[in-house]
């Protein structure tokens, strides 16, 4: 599955990401509630095959946080004492209550009450429902990340793209200087990763620490062979953005910014599947 992927993205997240990723979190929840669902009818249909039905008092009740009150009370089976419990409102210590308990495992009991009632599904109702919310909001947050809402973007950022013959090369813009970090992708990228790596490079040109490079250091780390190649071989696009602002220089030629076609565009109005798209379609216009 590739990393860019909206699959990918919906339970594994976004690369990079800290949290656990949804994915995982089902994974380590789904198997607790299969196992739980089977235990609980396989002692219920164990008992309900082979019961016996007696009386007990109730020896003590308890609670654990917000949960409510649990009874507790003791049967004796064949001089054997085994214990019970059950969560219960309206009794009081020495109440009598009827327990069924399975008749060849005495151990697996329960109160009368409780089996009439038959297995309880309602937790499980409820963390499948959650489950299903939390996977159907997580999916569509994706879809509308990911073709028409644009991302939200704090104070100010700069991003210089350029577009060569093997592929795009991002490089943080820190004010009017090009360094660190540098992210590279294919060409047949999706815009997800697009996205994604453009994204990155903003939040670094606000938050990283700048640390001034030679030009020829500089081109290197972009692999490239010279900056006359780079120009020579490349089309290129600057991306500046603010919260609510966004705009794309592009150029005439490699050394030449056209400012009189500065595409500029309103972040809390406009389609980020456009902005990319026409980010794109710049680079891949024919060098001059």
């Amino acid at each position: 599955m590739k990393s860019d992927s909206k699959i990918h993205k919906f339970f594994l997240g976004r690369r990079g990401e800290t949290r656990m990723p949804f994915g995982i979190m089902l994974l380590i929840l789904v198997p607790f509630l299969i196992a739980g669902l089977y235990f609980q009818n396989r002692k219920y249909n164990a008992l309900s095959a082979n019961p016996e039905f007696t009386s007990s008092a109730i020896s003590n009740i308890s609670s654990i946080g917000n949960s409510g009150p649990i009874i507790h009370y003791s049967i004796t089976v064949n001089g054997i004492a085994y214990d019970g419990g059950a969560h219960a409102n309206g009794f009081a210590v020495g109440d009598s209550i009827g327990v069924v308990y399975q008749k060849d495992n005495p151990k697996n009991n329960m109160t009368v009450f409780e089996y009439y009632d038959g297995p309880s599904y309602g937790a499980i109702t409820i963390f499948i429902i959650v489950a299903i919310a939390m996977a159907v909001y997580r999916w569509l947050k994706i879809n509308q990340k990911y073709n028409e809402r644009c991302p939200k973007l704090d104070s100010s950022g700069r991003c210089m793209i350029y577009h060569t013959d093997k592929e795009y090369i991002f490089v943080t813009v820190y004010y009017a200087n090009s360094s660190y970090p540098i992210k590279f992708l294919t060409l047949d990228c999706d815009n997800g990763a697009f996205e994604d790596t453009l994204t990155d490079i903003f939040h670094a040109s606000l938050h990283d620490k700048y640390s001034e490079i030679k030009a020829s250091e500089l081109i290197k780390a972009m692999k490239q062979r010279s900056w006359r190649q780079l120009y020579m071989h490349s089309t290129s696009v600057l991306v500046t953005h603010d919260s609510h602002k966004l705009k794309i220089l592009p150029t005439r030629n490699a050394t030449d910014w056209d400012y009189n076609h500065i595409l500029s565009f309103d972040l809390d109005g406009a389609s980020w599947k456009g902005i990319i798209n026409t980010i794109r379609k710049l680079l891949d216009k024919p060098r001059s």
